[in-house]
């Protein structure tokens, strides 16, 4: 057989499919329609889930580091744990129970699940943060999961700052008690000058005592940097508990069911089960009248 000939029978193939399909239309639509059907039913009998997005930053304890000449200090915020740890803690079963007894205590009955990923750290920004999603059969559901588990992380959080809080308060008492000693004595130095009387240029009383009290006032003017640092790191921002960025969004439509998707996978379904119908018929027919 040439080959024109047998490209000729591969047109032929083709057009005999053709009029296959043409002539099975019926089975075609009612297989569409079935398929439509099973996904309107699914649609109808599937029960709504609802998601909640938000975005954690991880709870902050704030840090004094001494730089440059003494009296100078500089506050700064560290992450109680890291970001990626925080997102495993929010996988581990304990978080995850502990969570489940805070919403069937407040809300007994209602279905819920969260999951959560790191959001990339973009410029200008110091640590990466936590996307939380979390659904429910209904919006309140959803918004009171994302609450219950940015509750929990902010309980946990709290816990693991509490010895680097215990050490900051702990500077602070006695930063404030070298203060206080250090101006009892500035002006004790300050009385004692006041009174001294000059007998000698080169090295008297009167020079010791006043080279005395310029160290007592760096010593006061450190101090009281160092409470003020303290008392800047104690609190907001450098010191936090993990809270979201931004309120939890809650969109009143819901994520599942897909009705478009279950449609086109119903329509696409059942097309190609009207298809293989008309081929199986068809082939069926052919069988019996060769039996015949």
């Amino acid at each position: 057989m040439s080959e024109n000939e047998s490209m000729q029978d591969d047109e032929i193939s083709l057009f005999d499919l053709w009029e296959k399909l043409r002539a099975g239309w019926k089975t075609l639509a009612g297989g569409v329609a079935l398929g439509l059907a099973g996904a309107l039913a699914g649609i109808a009998l599937m029960t709504p889930k609802y998601e909640a997005l938000a975005v954690i930053q991880v709870g902050q304890v704030g840090q004094v580091g001494q730089v440059g000449q003494v009296g100078q200090s500089m506050v700064s915020a560290q992450s109680v744990e890291p970001p990626a740890q925080g997102v495993e803690r929010m996988k581990a079963p304990a978080f995850q129970r502990r969570v489940a007894e805070v919403l069937a205590h407040s809300a007994p009955g209602t279905q819920s699940a969260f999951s959560s990923q790191l959001v990339k750290a973009t410029t200008g920004q110091a640590v990466p943060l936590i996307e939380l999603r979390t659904q429910g059969n209904s919006p309140e559901v959803a918004g009171r999961t994302a609450e219950a588990v940015v509750a929990e992380l902010a309980k946990v959080h709290d816990e693991l700052a509490q010895p680097a809080l215990l050490r900051l308060r702990a500077d602070l008492a006695i930063s404030r008690e070298k203060l206080a000693s250090a101006e009892r004595d500035l002006a004790t130095l300050s009385k004692l000058v006041a009174a001294a009387e000059v007998k000698d240029e080169r090295f008297t009383q009167l020079a010791l005592m006043t080279s005395l009290r310029i160290n007592k006032e760096a010593e006061t003017f450190a101090q009281r940097q160092m409470i003020m640092a303290l008392e800047t790191a104690l609190e907001a921002p450098a010191t936090q508990p993990a809270r979201t960025i931004e309120g939890i969004f809650v969109p009143e439509k819901p994520v599942s069911p897909k009705k478009a998707l279950l449609l086109a996978l119903g329509f696409i379904g059942g097309l190609l089960a009207g298809t293989f119908w008309v081929f199986v018929s068809d082939a069926w027919r052919r069988a019996a009248r060769e039996r015949g």
